[in-house]
């Protein structure tokens, strides 16, 4: 029998864990697969791995994977992938905002030869500011990428073991999964759906942590700022001798106009190049993304 292991991140969750365990049971169990839940628990504090370990109790398909400490959304996903050997994988968050009914149609694509189904999420209740600038990232980020990018793609998602081995591949310590998905290619299959209010709790994102992810997102993805650097001087370079003509600036603004537009590039183009250079540098220490506490973790 087919094997399928749901990865779902836990970080302070513990209002969601009991409903969305059995909307999750419900339809998996509908699925005709070998399927385990594997909680991975971001270093909880609100009692939500107290609660997991009493469902394991209960049903011995709930695994959990517990972290020394916090260490954010991406790798807690990519501990749930490496750690788990299984035919398929699938990606979920708790607050069931993702409805794990959608596991169905996931399904029924890998039956009919996709390597990857995902949900494309479609506009959700949000502030419009949000939702603006959610849209100003997707299209942005597709528009400079290096290589293709699938936009509303989110890592609400299914996959085959090929694809999985596939986006663990690239060691970095900035993990960025929805990027290596798009990068890895395959057969991919979206699925459209609407995402639901959250079943309790608050959102552990704030604007900042969404302007980080969305700046990781870029990075990930793309050189293109490193490019603009050197497009930019070009330019510039080109323009200035038509800007001091049509402006008849004297030679003494002129100087100033080029020392303040130089001081301007240099402040840009060394600040996105200390960006790459961070994590070039970060990658060269190669701590690890995820570290394991064997003592709270039970597969």
């Amino acid at each position: 029998m087919t094997s399928l292991a749901v990865i779902v991140p836990l970080y302070n969750d513990i209002g969601s864990i009991e409903p969305f365990f059995e909307r999750a049971k419900a339809v998996l169990s509908s699925l005709g697969v070998d399927w385990r839940l594997v909680f991975v628990n971001d270093a909880s504090s609100d009692g939500s791995l107290e609660r997991i370990e009493a469902l394991r109790q209960i049903d011995g398909r709930v695994k959990v994977i517990s972290l020394s400490r916090n260490f954010g959304y991406h790798a807690v996903l990519l501990a749930g992938l490496s750690l788990v050997e299984c035919d398929r994988y699938a990606m979920i968050d708790i607050d069931c905002e993702d409805p794990p009914e959608l596991f169905t149609e996931f399904h029924r694509a890998i039956e009919g030869g996709a390597d990857i189904a995902y949900g494309v999420r479609s506009n959700r209740d949000e502030a419009t500011a949000i939702t603006f600038f959610r849209r100003i990232f997707y299209y942005l980020n597709r528009s400079i990428a290096d290589s293709e990018i699938v936009v509303w793609m989110s890592e609400f998602a299914m996959m085959t073991r090929q694809v999985r081995d596939t986006i663990l591949r690239p060691q970095t310590t900035y993990v960025f999964l929805r990027a290596e998905i798009a990068y890895a290619g395959f057969m991919r299959v979206g699925i459209q759906y609407r995402r639901a209010r959250r079943l309790s709790g608050r959102t552990h994102y704030s604007f900042f942590s969404m302007s980080r992810f969305a700046v990781s997102g870029f990075l990930a993805s793309s050189t293109f700022p490193l490019r603009l650097i050197l497009y930019i001087a070009v330019l510039a370079g080109l323009a200035f001798p038509f800007v001091v003509l049509l402006f008849g600036l004297s030679p003494g603004a002129a100087v100033a106009l080029a020392a303040v537009a130089t001081f301007y590039y240099a402040l840009f183009a060394l600040s996105t190049i200390a960006l790459y250079l961070a994590r070039t540098y970060k990658n060269g220490v190669a701590r690890p993304v995820f570290i394991v506490d064997r003592s709270r973790t039970h597969l």
